[in-house]
């Protein structure tokens, strides 16, 4: 079985563009892309895998790429059962081997089932896509991120944007979701990235 990643990355934009998906709806949202996140995605899972062991990484990158492909406009169904249905017609297409494409399938299902990340029988490959997914867009990134949502507010002092990175900070400064040694250890230099720039950031404020 021979797989092309590019060629899988392509399929999804082209599907997230004609659906009408690729972009989010919330207008204070509007730089996220979310083909870029899958790009972004792969990556961590890439840096991650790296550093572990015993783990299939085309399983991994195959769930990486097709994870949120499923956002279409106008849809009331979940993106993660859209997205592993439009894996399934690659798979098919591309005469995937069956066993491959099922555990594909269900990761994509139950991706954004974060609890399963701390689950005693959660495979090795399921917990790596969930760690991926859920790195992306923290620490440096998720400052930008809230830096670009609440300037689409129209803020009229420093202060609230400094309340703004204070509260969605809060969920990763307080705990450490991921399982991997390697997850584990990007989690806390993300976490030593946003205290750094909090503490700058309240000392250039004056308050301290």
């Amino acid at each position: 079985m021979e797989l092309n990643y590019e060629d899988m990355l392509e399929y999804v934009k082209h599907i997230l563009i004609e659906n009408k998906g690729i972009r989010s709806h919330k207008p204070q949202l509007y730089f996220r892309n979310r083909f870029e996140h899958i790009r972004r995605v792969l990556g961590w899972t890439k840096r991650i895998i790296a550093e572990v062991e015993s783990c299939d990484s085309d399983i991994v990158y195959t769930a990486a790429i097709f994870h949120d492909c499923g956002y279409k406009e106008g849809s009331k169904e979940e993106h993660a059962s859209l997205g592993a249905e439009i894996f399934l017609d690659y798979a098919r297409n591309h005469q995937f081997e069956q066993r491959f494409t099922d555990i594909v399938y269900k990761m994509i299902v139950n991706h954004s089932n974060k609890s399963l990340i701390k689950e005693k029988n959660t495979p090795i490959e399921m917990i790596v896509l969930l760690e991926a997914d859920l790195i992306d867009e923290e620490g440096a990134l998720g400052i930008v991120f809230d830096l670009l949502a609440e300037g689409y507010k129209g803020p009229d002092s420093y202060d609230s944007v400094f309340s703004e990175i204070m509260m969605h900070s809060a969920h990763i400064l307080n705990q450490n979701y991921m399982v991997t040694p390697v997850a584990k250890r990007i989690w806390e230099e993300k976490k030593e990235f946003i205290c750094k720039f909090l503490k700058d950031l309240r000392y250039d404020l004056f308050m301290e």
